[in-house]
């Protein structure tokens, strides 16, 4: 799905970025879709109007509002020095190759042996180039994990810049404690964070849906969602030991030029605001 979003911004006039793997992905689930008849793939339906739904233009420009943030996050770092970059769960994350990042940066990206094994067969047929060193790194963050990364070479002792793209909701709060905490023994002081938080769990019925498939996507994405980090993240981050700035998903949306979906606006019976937050150690 998060693929399906990206390729979808990917193909905008006014993209706020490029994500050539994602087009790669849904060109490939479409194939498969050719020769499986029982296959699916969501295709974002369009209004009277030719527009996507509010469903769809809700899921697109979400992510693709979020994107946006963490990639500014990214170079930020990248632009103060930082050499190491740490993207957890990170599925089909490609910035290693579309952020033109130096060739002295290393991007570790850990996910899954069945993810990443996707994910790999899906660059082979790209033939995309990274312009920063890559390593993969299997894990399942639920576990233990740092001895993984360690064991591939990622240095406590320098500065990293850690990507947390769209995993916290999917995560218990002793989960996300145990994760905020396993990172933060392995950064060094002047480390980053980048995150997100629900300060509440959207419900299903908080989505305009138009049809009972429109419905059923929603309700799967949203039957993943636990309970997340205990605290929002100016308060969580601190209690860590990282100096937090915060955002909100709304505020992006709009300084983006995008009209807010239904689902974050304020003044709804049940407000869904969703915090993007970035963080420095020490």
């Amino acid at each position: 799905m998060t693929a399906h979003m990206r390729a979808i911004e990917s193909a905008r006039q006014d993209r706020l970025f490029d994500d050539p793997l994602a087009t790669a992905v849904v060109d490939l689930a479409r194939h498969a879709i050719r020769t499986d008849p029982d296959g699916a793939l969501p295709t974002g339906p369009k209004d009277d109007q030719g527009e996507l739904t509010e469903t769809w233009y809700m899921l697109s420009t979400f992510l693709g509002v979020r994107t946006r943030y963490y990639d500014s996050r990214v170079t930020a770092a990248c632009a103060a020095g930082i050499r190491q970059l740490v993207v957890l769960a990170a599925g089909l994350d490609v910035r290693a190759y579309r952020l033109e990042l130096s060739a002295d940066t290393t991007v570790y990206e850990v996910d899954t042996e069945p993810v990443l094994r996707f994910k790999e067969s899906v660059l082979t047929r790209t033939r995309l180039e990274p312009t920063a060193r890559r390593r993969t790194v299997v894990a399942d963050l639920r576990g233990p994990w740092e001895a993984a990364l360690t064991g591939v070479g990622f240095d406590p002792a320098l500065p990293t810049m850690w990507l947390v793209e769209g995993l916290f909701m999917y995560l218990s709060g002793p989960q996300s404690e145990r994760l905020l905490g396993g990172l933060t023994r392995l950064s060094a002081p002047g480390s980053r964070l980048a995150l997100e938080y629900y300060e509440s769990i959207p419900r299903p019925e908080d989505v305009s849906t138009v049809d009972a498939a429109e419905e059923a996507v929603i309700a799967r994405i949203l039957s993943f969602f636990q309970d997340g980090p205990p605290t929002p993240p100016d308060r969580w981050l601190p209690s860590h030991g990282w100096r937090p700035e915060v955002t909100t998903l709304a505020a992006e949306i709009t300084a983006r030029g995008r009209v807010i979906p239904e689902m974050f606006r304020k003044g709804r019976p049940h407000e869904v605001n969703l915090w993007l937050a970035h963080g420095t150690l020490g």
